[in-house]
C-alpha cells in the first residue's frame, strides 16, 4: 500500500514518487484507452450504416437483374448480387451486435488461422486508401486538366527558348 506523503515536505526515497507516476500513468492509459474505444464505436456505427447503404444497392441491382429476363448471365449476376447482399447483411448485422473488442479479438483469430487473408485485406486496404490519396490529390490541382486524366503535367518551356515548327 503506498504511504500518502504532505506536499511540502520531500520524499523519503525515490519510490514514492515512482508510484505516482505509475499511478499517473495508468490512468493517462486508462483515460485514452476509453475515448480511443468510443471513437472505434462511433467508426464501427458509420461502417455499419455505410455497408447497409451498400448492401441496399446490391439488393436493389440484383433484383432488377433477375426481372429484366436478360438471359443465362444476367440470372447469375442477379444470383451473385443476393447472395452478395445477403453477405454484406450478415457483416453489418455481425458488426451490429458485437462490440470493439470482440471485433479485434475475431480479426486477431482470423489472422492467426488464415495470414493470407489478412494480407490479402491490408493490401486491398493499402490500395484503397493509395486511390483515395491520389483522389483527394488530384482533385486539389483541379487547374491542370492533365493529372485527372492521368497524364503528368506539361513540362514548362524556359523563356530564352523560343518554340518554332519548321515546315519540311
Amino acid at each position: 500500500m503506498a504511504r500518502k506523503t504532505d506536499p511540502h515536505t520531500p520524499p523519503g526515497n525515490g519510490e514514492d514518487l515512482l508510484q505516482q507516476a505509475k499511478q499517473t500513468t495508468s490512468e493517462v492509459v486508462g483515460q485514452v484507452q476509453q475515448q480511443a474505444g468510443s471513437k472505434i464505436d462511433q467508426q464501427k456505427d458509420v461502417v455499419a450504416n455505410e455497408l447497409e447503404q451498400i448492401t441496399g444497392a446490391v439488393r436493389r441491382l440484383g433484383d432488377r437483374l433477375s426481372q429484366q429476363e436478360q438471359g443465362p448471365i444476367a440470372q447469375c449476376a442477379a444470383n451473385y448480387g443476393r447472395k452478395a447482399a445477403d453477405g454484406l447483411d450478415r457483416l453489418t448485422s455481425y458488426l451490429r451486435q458485437h462490440d470493439t473488442k470482440a471485433l479485434v479479438n475475431e480479426l486477431e483469430n482470423i489472422g492467426r488461422r488464415q495470414p493470407v487473408l489478412m494480407l490479402g485485406g491490408a493490401f486491398l486496404l493499402g490500395l484503397a486508401g493509395a486511390r483515395f490519396l491520389k483522389s483527394s490529390m488530384a482533385s486539389s490541382h483541379a487547374p491542370d486538366t492533365n493529372l485527372g486524366r492521368g497524364l503528368p503535367p506539361p513540362s514548362p518551356q524556359p523563356r530564352h527558348v523560343q518554340t518554332t515548327s519548321a515546315a519540311l
